[in-house]
């Protein structure tokens, strides 16, 4: 028999997706049935599968032991964070250029888990936590630097996600662009297609709205620097819809660039918190 006590962290969520989360070697079928014959209990009684867990709760197991091997969470050594924003709830960080946010890989070097590491050891975060684990909020590519978002517990990743999910967070990036682009709304249609996106001007069947406002802030004809506010968050929105309108990002080879430079200048160097519903002591974090 195994028993596990539901953490602040691990309340909330269905019984059969926390078991899921942690025993990966469980069949599903074992699961379900488990749950139905009573090997799987929820303080000592009978549950039903979509029963929410709450905190103090204790889950008991009659199982074999080699499906109750619970996750074993592999820490980087690497946490070297450039932290703009820290507080209980949130941790906000510079990303540079060439970090992936995020790896599929355990034990992988990458923003999510050199957050992590670095939870860990300043005792934070507690690794042996069943199923949850700090998160990334808002991801950007590889090459792309600047502001991420990172939540310290499973209350606040829901909160964040909501309110990105809702556009109540604001996203404000910096880019230098081939040309001098015209200032204003852009409302293009975008799909991703393997590791590119298309982008057309009318709508299509499998093409999503994209749309972003931008703002030529330095220019000398045949570059600019532009600030762009993201009105929806498509794959490679930006990249791909200052291509299509013939002003690819200088270095973005991958999107028709064909001058000189290797690399592409793309920050997220603005968040806006105001109209979104968290505790943040600052409501809009720029960097410098």
């Amino acid at each position: 028999m195994k028993q596990i006590d539901i953490s602040k962290n691990d309340a909330g969520q269905r019984l059969d997706k926390f078991l899921m989360k942690t025993f990966p070697k469980m069949p599903k079928s074992m699961m379900y049935k488990s749950i139905r014959n009573k090997k799987i209990k929820v303080n000592r009684r009978r549950c039903t599968f979509d029963q929410k867990l709450q905190e103090g709760d204790s889950v008991l197991l009659f199982l074999p032991p080699d499906v109750l091997e619970t996750k074993q969470r592999t820490l980087v050594q690497n946490d070297q964070l450039d932290i703009v924003y820290e507080d209980q709830n949130l941790l906000i960080i510079n990303k540079p250029a060439g970090l992936l946010s995020q790896s599929a890989a355990a034990g992988q070097d990458c923003a999510a888990a050199r957050v992590q590491s670095y939870l860990a050891r300043s005792g934070q975060w507690d690794p042996q936590e069943h199923s949850f684990a700090p998160a990334i909020c808002n991801r950007l590519d590889r090459n792309t630097e600047g502001l991420v978002i990172a939540a310290k517990n499973a209350e606040a990743l829901r909160t964040i996600n909501r309110a990105i999910a809702r556009r109540q967070i604001r996203k404000f990036y910096r880019a230098r662009v081939s040309g001098e682009p015209d200032e204003g709304n852009i409302e293009l249609y975008l799909k991703k297609a393997g590791t590119k996106a298309i982008v057309r001007k009318t709508p299509a069947a499998g093409y999503k709205p994209a749309k972003m406002r931008l703002t030529v802030t330095e220019t000398n004809g045949s570059t600019s620097w532009c600030e762009i506010e993201l009105l929806t968050g498509r794959f490679h929105q930006i990249r791909a819809c200052l291509a299509y309108l013939g002003h690819p990002l200088v270095g973005d080879r991958k999107y028709g660039y064909r001058g000189h430079e290797s690399a592409y200048h793309l920050t997220a160097f603005r968040l806006d918190f105001s109209q979104a519903p968290v505790e943040i002591d600052q409501k809009v974090i720029t960097l410098s």
